[in-house]
């Protein structure tokens, strides 16, 4: 969903200012967390050095011993998320000005390691396998075999593919069809209360997380794949207020009706969905005088709003239950097709095949609900605006492939 961009362009924030959301705070630099994350690194930066024997692999691994010990002093569990240049520990973000950020997080994610978790019991032994997969993995994907432990476990994004065409298929005869009459049909209403939870009620609300995006995408698949119909059942927005979480449940909705279109496997039809469906949850994050501000944001709380996609990977990651596709959504949903947009990338690139079906079914959603400031617009009217994006905002071959489809459902 698009935020509130100020009047005039962005100020420019010093990269030392300190984090102000509610619910990502800084660790200070002696932290037993980012002085563990060093020995790591280093260690395995000069394993590729060294032999397993040599005197510095040693005095590494007896660092690294004396801070693994540190970690669960007063918790059970501790997670790591690397994100671009960024590492968060348990939600809070390791400061931007420290040393070498950029070059911790390279190792990992050189090894394809966006996130892994360390749980309280954990032995020499079992994370000696661990540091054996990470040195194992440097070596090339097809060298690296699965990963298990009971007390470690790996999160990876980039080996999530579950992207079968990475250019559209012709539209599919289907399952699934679309009539002018369908629009505004659903009601969702329960579906849309788990969401209002999610959205306003996060403290409580998280430990429940997968139970509820369970129970809504449970819902959202039966009236989509089982709808004898065979429309797509949308759900129906009754106040402006309600928005953001029909606008959810609908994104959710189009991107797996776009995906079914496309002959993606149900494992990826689901991702794709609950991906759409959580791409705000790190709104929850963001400061409440910031997020339920009337009017336009002055530049710096702009600024602020702007890092709700890696606080919504972040949260992400850390529930293994959740899709990996899911963080990649979030990350992404504010990249546009050219690789501008934001979080800024130093190398700019094409978004996840997911990120970009459900960019199109934002801006479908956005233009067809009626809003405070404008009546709902006709497709036709629709399909014209979104074709001014192509190519920049909106991927050219997925826009093609969602305007035949919308069309061959009769929805014009």
């Amino acid at each position: 969903m698009p935020d509130p961009d100020p009047s005039k362009k962005s100020g420019t924030t010093s990269p030392d200012d300190p984090i102000k959301a509610s619910g990502v705070q800084e660790i200070m630099s002696s932290g037993p967390e980012e002085k563990f994350l060093r020995a790591l690194s280093k260690f395995l930066w000069d394993r590729a050095l060294y032999p397993e024997k040599h005197p510095q692999i040693l005095a590494d691994v007896s660092m690294l011993q004396s801070m693994l010990s540190l970690l669960f002093v007063d918790r059970q569990e501790r997670v790591f998320v690397f994100i671009e240049d960024q590492v968060f520990v348990d939600d809070r973000l390791l400061a931007h000005a420290q040393r070498n950020m950029a070059d911790i997080t390279k190792v990992f994610r050189d090894r394809q390691v966006d996130a892994f978790i360390l749980r309280h019991g954990l032995s020499w032994e079992e994370f000696d396998s661990f540091l054996a997969h990470l040195l194992i993995s440097k070596q090339g994907n097809n060298q690296r075999p699965a990963f298990r432990s009971p007390h470690v476990e790996i999160r990876e994004l980039s080996s999530v593919d579950a992207t079968k065409p990475t250019a559209p298929s012709a539209v599919q005869k289907p399952g699934i069809s679309v009539s002018k009459s369908s629009l505004n049909k659903a009601g969702f209403s329960d579906e849309t209360k788990m969401i209002r939870d999610i959205y306003t009620d996060w403290n409580p609300a998280q430990p429940a997380l997968v139970g509820l995006v369970v129970k809504i995408m449970n819902a959202l698949e039966k009236g989509l794949f089982e709808n004898q119909q065979s429309l797509i059942p949308l759900a129906d927005l009754k106040s402006y207020d309600e928005y953001t979480y029909v606008h959810a449940i609908n994104l959710a909705i189009l991107t797996m009706a776009q995906a079914e279109s496309m002959g993606f496997p149900k494992e990826a039809i689901h991702a794709f969905g609950v991906g759409a469906l959580l791409h705000d949850v790190g709104k929850t994050q963001v400061p409440i005088p910031i997020l339920n501000k009337q009017g336009q944001l002055t530049p710096e709380e702009f600024e602020e709003m702007k890092k709700h996609p890696v606080h919504g990977a972040t949260v992400l990651l850390q529930h293994s239950e959740i899709p990996p596709i899911a963080a990649i959504v979030a990350y992404e949903h504010h990249l546009k097709y050219d690789g501008s947009g934001y979080p800024s990338m130093k190398q700019k690139r094409m978004p996840h095949i997911a990120s970009r079906i459900t960019a199109i079914s934002d801006q479908f959603d956005a233009m067809r609900s009626n809003r405070p400031y404008r009546e709902a617009l006709p497709p036709e009217k629709i399909f014209e605006v979104m074709q001014e994006n192509r190519g920049t905002g909106l991927d050219p071959h997925l826009l093609d492939h969602f305007i035949a489809f919308m069309k061959s459902r009769k929805i014009i």
